[in-house]
């Protein structure tokens, strides 16, 4: 949580900015495929039955079956007569995993640049990734939230691509005057208030995505069964219902000042002040 400043103001997120803090969000993917896929190879590689979520299966496997024919397993993994490869078919399938891993890298360095043949590349490969996934993991509990999380993954890799292209069809944006970008909370002309929607309920059990303190206010971004609310001092101005949750801004105008949550589609969840941002947290789901 954190306080407003005075002399910080910020301009508002434009839909430019909007779209490109989706696209960055939506490469930032990438790294973390790149990072828990090779905290879970090495994982295995140490025998640990500890497995991270938003891994990779491809690679991962490459260095399960090495390790798998190269008997690098305890003994009841196997039915007794196996021959056993030599430990330089584990260093190939090791190889082979790297291979892949660079793959990820290079794209998102390409992608990074705004490359965006990099990010459909990986959105392809990770794709194939996917397909690989069910074709080879039986159904089970543990299965489908790996599956989940690479249906999640392909999505954000999409909105990503669709970002860019939105993106080049925007009018390119006028410098904004150094007067309006140093304007101070409260000056911007009289709104009415918002009207109150309802007390906030504080029996039913609610999630709470991020909070700040302003000025003697009390905001809450936070979500109650399918609703997502946007509370003030305890009241609900404002609202989003939807079960699987898409990219939204819920506000409110109290005392001509604008107050605004924002989720952005992926994993951030902000709040604003008359567009300075006063507090930011990450949600994984």
């Amino acid at each position: 949580m954190s306080l407003f400043r005075k002399g910080n103001a910020a301009a508002p997120r434009t839909e430019r900015k909007i779209l490109e803090d989706r696209y960055k969000n939506s490469i930032a993917n990438i790294l973390f495929i790149i990072g828990f896929t090779t905290l879970n190879a090495v994982l295995l590689l140490l025998n640990s039955s500890t497995y991270f979520l938003f891994s990779a299966f491809l690679p991962y496997l490459a260095v399960d079956y090495g390790m798998y024919f190269c008997g690098m397993y305890p003994a009841e993994y196997y039915v007794g007569d196996e021959v056993f490869l030599n430990k330089s078919f584990l260093v190939t399938m090791i190889a082979v995993a790297a291979v892949m891993l660079v793959l990820y890298l290079v794209s998102w360095l390409g992608a990074k640049k705004k490359k965006i043949g990099w990010l459909i590349f990986a959105l392809v490969f990770f794709a194939i990734d996917t397909a690989a996934m069910l074709a080879f993991t039986p159904i089970a509990a543990d299965s489908i939230v790996d599956m989940v999380f690479h249906i999640w993954v392909i999505g954000s890799l999409g909105m990503g691509i669709h970002a860019y292209y939105k993106m080049k069809k925007l009018p390119e944006e006028e410098p904004v005057p150094e007067a309006v970008a140093e304007a101070v909370p409260g000056e911007s002309e009289f709104q009415p208030n918002t009207p109150v929607l309802r007390m906030a309920d504080t029996e039913t059990k609610a999630r709470v995505f991020v909070q700040a303190d302003f000025y003697g206010k009390h905001i809450e971004f936070r979500r109650v069964k399918r609703t997502n609310e946007l509370v003030i001092n305890g009241m609900v101005y404002d609202e989003y219902e939807a079960l699987a949750e898409s990219a939204h801004t819920l506000t409110a105008v109290i005392g001509g000042q604008k107050f605004e949550a924002v989720f952005d589609g992926f994993t951030n969840v902000m709040i604003f002040v008359d567009g300075q941002e006063i507090a930011r947290a990450t949600r994984i789901v």
